[in-house]
């Protein structure tokens, strides 16, 4: 009589993927519970869309609070070659970033900083962008009252901020509004 062992490498690797799954999914939900911005990455001609918004012209230190994968910061490096910095909170998407930028040959151009936004110190910017929850720009709104000179350009897709809107424009399935300081 021959005893033969199954092959579980499959329902392992399957149930490894579930649980990885689950736990993105649990971390997405607490988020949203929390109203938290969570991480979504915006289509390529939003970001476009932003760019051209903000009138982006040289001299211009263009940030990005809660950069995510670093996109918004490439396609500014690259089309408009201005500095970029991005603030992220997240580790991973941190180190995503620096990967992203690495790729592109921005090292000179862009600058990560994993870190929470409202610990930093914004003034350098001249372009500020953010794709944040709605109870996310409300907090945020003094920090940038403070700290951003007058002329200072911010773009925020799909949340408001209190500031006097310049324009707004619809990008994808929602708007793009356009302040200045």
């Amino acid at each position: 009589m021959s005893w033969e062992i199954p092959d579980l490498r499959l329902p392992v690797t399957l149930t490894v993927i579930a649980g990885l799954l689950a736990a993105a999914l649990i971390y997405f939900l607490y988020e949203l519970a929390r109203n938290e911005a969570v991480f979504v990455p915006l289509p390529q001609e939003t970001i476009d869309e932003m760019l051209k918004m903000a009138e982006i012209r040289g001299g211009d230190v263009l940030y990005d609070l809660g950069s995510g994968d670093g996109r918004v910061l490439v396609a500014a490096a690259k089309k408009y070659e201005v500095t970029a910095v991005g603030i992220e909170r997240s580790r991973f998407l941190a180190w995503l970033s620096k990967r992203k930028i690495a790729r592109n040959g921005l090292e000179d151009k862009v600058r990560i900083v994993n870190s929470d936004f409202f610990r930093q110190n914004l003034s350098e910017a001249t372009v500020v962008t953010a794709y944040l929850s709605q109870k996310m720009n409300d907090k945020l709104e003094p920090k940038l009252r403070k700290e951003l000179k007058e002329g200072t350009r911010i773009v925020s897709a799909d949340h408001t901020f209190n500031f006097t809107e310049k324009a707004r424009i619809k990008t994808g399935h929602f708007w793009t509004h356009l302040y200045m300081i």
